[in-house]
């Protein structure tokens, strides 16, 4: 294809939000690791809390890595401590689930806008997923 053949300006072309190129995404995902995250699974029978490693992380949701298996469709806890010493709570499901790879993916029951305003306000480097 020639330059003349180019009659349009790339970035003059509609875009479709819905391609299979976009973001499925709603949110920004920050990848940090200055945050220190557990995770308490809910079961009636057997309740666990251990420590897992914080991938990224939005408003809406996280990605997280352990050695411990976790059920998709589990109730859970994620507890947040920041290096300000700022704590959050927040409930969630696990929505997706790579437990050869140790990762998973939680989604969060409500958006939280405290932890978001939080995570934008104590992002020192420029590093999103």
């Amino acid at each position: 294809m020639s330059d003349s053949d180019f009659s349009m300006d790339f970035l003059d072309q509609e875009i479709d939000l819905d391609s299979e190129w976009s973001n499925k995404r709603s949110a920004v995902r920050y990848l940090r690791n200055d945050i220190k995250a557990a995770v308490k699974v809910h079961s009636l029978w057997f309740p666990r809390l251990f420590p897992v490693l914080l991938r990224d992380i939005s408003s809406r949701g996280a990605a997280i890595v352990t050695s411990h298996k976790i059920k998709k469709k589990s109730r859970v806890s994620l507890f947040l401590l920041f290096g300000d010493g700022r704590r959050f709570q927040v409930e969630a499901a696990v929505v997706h689930h790579d437990a050869g790879n140790q990762r998973y993916g939680v989604k969060f029951d409500n958006l939280n806008s405290e932890l978001a305003e939080h995570l934008l306000h104590t992002q020192t480097d420029l590093n999103f997923s």
